[in-house]
């Protein structure tokens, strides 16, 4: 323990003075810390104290299958065509609760509409007097899909079945047992696109009477037949148990389920706000007029207008389904040597794919720990940098907006972020993952070139004992927030991925350990100083 600490004091007191010759002789360069190594290589301000060396690492792929979707925070729907991997489509199921329990709908009910409003995830761009404009967030394509709505007939448990003290778990490939419990089809729209414009109601004299985000906002056809069924399905059942409360009526309507059923050309995946969407009953019903509301005492009933809820905050399950090029599917699957490495690394989100990364080489003589890293603690060394570079496979990957900007990198035995990843305190916590660089930073339609993620707080803390070297996860992922875990279905080394990895949608090749192009070969890289005594 004390050898630790004056080893940490030594660390300190070593950096200080690199720090301070930095500040006084290189007062014009990037102040930021962890770029120090890259910044200086090759000046002698510092005498060579900060040298570099790259170390081997193993990477390899794992092929996941059906991962848990039931913790998303947002649903895909639609098509989504991956220019690399294939075709993927998306469907999901959710629960419907009534806002309000055990109602009274007075007498003599008429139905005037129902209305399905399903919020999109959009971003005001302008504002003149009342009117805005919107951009639609997460729109991924440009022609119309097949959009159907039906009654869904299974119920989805709130609790795992076979242990009630764990929470339900659903998975992407469930799609089939929903389709097998298909009630009512209660609305289709064979020309679907989200539209990027206000979702404006008006009153009966035509004046606007609300205005909201971008939404799916549809008045559901009222012929006999669908008057009948949201009648019966509701406004009949009052006093009945079906709308006691909350786990009765959903007991009762099992909810919805939203079926791609078909897309032009190369139709479009969108993400619903699913959790802000509604369906609304709106009707007109007597009622006693006890307490004279119309203060008119010659009459004893008053109609009322009034609006049943239905809200879609319950259980929901999203569906994956790949159509891959089998060619990308082969490959994956042969390329997990966990030994020597591969020469390509595959990353797919949802049922796609990630890679696992090993630091520092083999272990020779056995003795549980890394040749490499067992030599640099015998060294001393201070860590000033540490990195890991990612470069893409730019003849397998196709150039331009398809390719994802951020991946994430995590402690893959605890699924846990690393150290790095706390401290970081950019925007976006750019400075331990980097967004992808592209040969012309400020064209998103240009090539990808590279990520680069740095892990020096990771480094510091395996070095001085705080951490052990464990194998790390790499993935895409829509969110880097989206740190909670989701269970893999069918798992082989791989049994729990990042949440924002599960829900993303994008792909992409890069070069792993054993690349063909050396140059541009995984490894990692380390900027260094030596202790002085």
């Amino acid at each position: 323990m004390k050898k630790k600490m004056m080893s940490k004091m030594k660390r300190v007191a070593l950096n200080v003075s690199i720090i301070a010759g930095l500040l006084l002789s290189l007062v014009a360069c990037d102040n930021e810390l962890n770029t120090i190594g890259s910044d200086i290589l090759g000046a002698d301000q510092l005498n060579d104290r900060i040298k570099k060396q790259e170390f081997d690492v193993v990477a390899f792929n794992e092929l996941l299958g059906p991962v848990q979707t039931n913790n998303f925070g947002s649903f895909p729907f639609g098509v989504y065509d991956d220019p690399v991997y294939g075709r993927t489509s998306y469907d999901f199921v959710s629960q419907v609760n009534l806002a309000f329990t055990n109602p009274d709908f007075g007498d003599n009910i008429v139905l005037d509409s129902v209305v399905l409003q399903i919020p999109y995830y959009s971003t005001i761009e302008t504002v003149v007097g009342e009117v805005s404009t919107y951009s639609i967030d997460s729109l991924y394509g440009t022609m119309d899909n097949g959009l159907e709505i039906y009654e869904n007939n299974y119920f989805l448990n709130s609790f795992d079945v076979d242990d009630v003290s764990n929470p339900a778990v659903y998975y992407s490939d469930f799609k089939s047992t929903i389709e097998s419990n298909l009630g009512d089809l209660i609305y289709s729209n064979d020309n679907f696109f989200p539209e990027a414009k206000e979702s404006i109601e008006l009153g009966e004299d035509g004046t606007v009477t609300s205005r909201s985000s971008p939404r799916l906002r549809e008045r559901i056809d009222l012929t006999p037949a669908t008057s009948a069924y949201w009648r019966s399905l509701i406004i009949d059942q009052e006093g009945q148990p079906a709308l006691q409360s909350a786990s009765d009526f959903q007991n009762y309507f099992r909810g919805l389920y939203f079926k791609l059923s078909g897309f032009t050309g190369n139709g479009h995946m969108v993400h619903f706000n699913i959790n802000d969407a509604d369906i609304k009953l709106y009707i007109r019903s007597e009622f006693d007029d006890d307490s004279d509301i119309d203060n008119d005492p010659t009459t004893t009933t008053i109609e009322i207008e009034s609006v049943v809820q239905l809200t879609f905050d319950g259980n929901k399950v999203g569906f994956i389904n790949n159509d891959f090029n089998p060619s990308i599917v082969s490959s994956i699957q042969a390329a997990n040597d966990n030994l020597n490495g591969e020469e390509r690394l595959y990353l797919k989100g949802g049922e796609g794919s990630l890679a696992l990364i090993d630091l520092f080489g083999p272990d020779l003589d056995m003795n549980g720990e890394a040749d490499a890293l067992t030599q640099i603690i015998a060294n001393d060394w201070i860590i000033n940098d540490a990195s890991l570079t990612f470069y893409v496979d730019q003849m397998a990957v196709e150039a331009g907006i398809t390719e994802p900007e951020r991946i994430i990198l995590y402690n893959y035995d605890d699924k846990t972020i690393l150290v790095d990843y706390v401290l970081d305190n950019s925007a976006l916590r750019s400075n331990h993952l980097g967004v992808l660089e592209r040969v012309d930073e400020d064209d998103d339609t240009s090539q990808g070139v590279q990520y680069k993620i740095r892990l020096t707080e990771h480094i510091n803390g395996i070095l001085d004992g705080d951490i052990e070297n464990v194998r790390l996860g790499l993935a895409v992922t829509q969110n880097i927030s989206s740190i909670s875990g989701s269970k893999v279905k069918n798992p082989n080394i791989v049994d729990e991925i990042l949440n924002g990895s599960a829900i993303s949608h994008e792909g992409t090749i890069l070069h792993g350990n054993l690349s063909s192009d050396v140059d541009k070969r995984l490894k990692l890289e380390i900027y260094y100083s030596e202790t002085i005594n």
